[in-house]
């Protein structure tokens, strides 16, 4: 099939186009446009910003056999309300109702969802099915298909760890690092040696170089996180019980600490939904609940077996994501034909 992709997010532009070129589509990438916005708010697509992109590009999009849409939900309405009749694949990643929350006609769309037999909506991780159906009463979906975390440039490249190896650590430059805390100035406080705020240049493979990851989860998933999980390269980051307590705390005084909404709000059952924290990725990850904790976590971790059993998980992970993917292709088909 003939596939455009239509996001405004680089990670998911590769993880779609690494997912449907190994299924043997060809896909082509295209930011949304309305012929007139320039700005930020090209991300608020309403009803009208919606229509001015079908009537100015819907030659366009019929050159196509099908639509994904990734990253923003919003970006599916000019096909939502145009009754788009070809294969429509909206991968909701960072809240259905980014930027247009309180839009009841936009939740009307993806409440006919279910009468579409063209049209499937998958969440990319767990709590974008809590959040439509808990916060906003909109039950877009109950199916989830997280990002494959495997792109062309990276394709092959693993951690590989040896007695040599530098026990330098890569520290993310977000505001949970900086802002809420100067974690590279605690890290060297506890002898644990970084990259001191330094941004890795081209790829996420040029963290191989570094023994480990710590951070402090800011988002519910990122790309970033399976990305890494596909390299083997091992996470340290705080257990539900420090995050909260390090949120919580009056010990840090430079900003709260920051996560994404729907806020868990001290809720560790809530913030089980995350995939830093969910059952089935709790044994990828090294968990430290207290900074003393860290140090001895990073100095006793068994290295080679700890990627080992990443690698394998990725492996598997990487089998049943390009399967479900790949469950949608030809569900479509099959009712296409039966129509025809």
């Amino acid at each position: 099939m003939k596939l455009l992709h239509v996001t405004f997010h680089k990670g998911c532009e590769l993880d779609i186009a690494y997912v449907f070129n190994k299924l043997g589509h060809t896909i082509e990438v295209w930011r949304f446009d309305d012929g007139e916005t320039k700005d930020g708010s090209i991300y608020r697509i309403n009803k009208n910003r919606a229509q001015k992109c079908w009537d100015k590009y819907k030659d366009y999009f019929n050159t196509f056999d099908g639509i994904i849409t990734s990253d923003t939900c919003p970006t599916s309405r000019p096909f939502l309300q145009n009754n788009w009749d070809k294969l429509l694949i909206i991968w909701v990643c960072n809240r259905f109702d980014y930027n247009v929350e309180g839009d009841e006609q936009f939740y009307d769309l993806l409440r006919s969802i279910p009468s579409r037999k063209n049209t499937y909506i998958i969440g990319n991780t767990m709590i974008e099915n809590v959040y439509s159906k808990q916060y906003r009463n909109v039950d877009i979906t109950n199916e989830i298909i997280k990002p494959l975390g495997k792109n062309i440039i990276s394709q092959g490249l693993y951690k590989k760890h040896s007695k040599d190896d530098e026990m330098k650590f890569f520290i993310p430059v977000y505001e949970n690092e900086t802002k809420f805390m100067d974690l590279f100035k605690k890290a060297n406080d506890l002898g644990i040696k970084n990259n001191n705020g330094e941004r890795f240049k081209n790829h996420i493979s040029d963290l191989l170089e570094y023994k480990g990851i710590i951070c402090l989860p800011y988002a519910w998933s990122t790309i970033t996180f399976f990305e890494v999980m596909q390299l083997g390269i091992i996470y340290f980051v705080p257990t539900p019980r420090f995050l909260i307590e390090m949120s919580k705390s009056s010990n840090y005084l430079r900003q709260r600490y920051w996560f994404q909404p729907p806020y868990y709000n001290g809720n560790s059952s809530l913030l089980l939904n995350a995939e830093w924290y969910c059952e089935e990725h709790k044994d990828l990850l090294v968990y430290f609940d207290s900074w003393e904790d860290l140090k001895v976590k990073v100095n006793t971790t068994d290295y080679d077996g700890q990627t080992k059993k990443i690698l394998e998980y990725a492996e598997k992970h990487s089998s049943q994501t390009l399967s479900k993917w790949n469950g949608i292709i030809e569900e479509y088909t099959k009712n296409n034909k039966s129509q025809n």
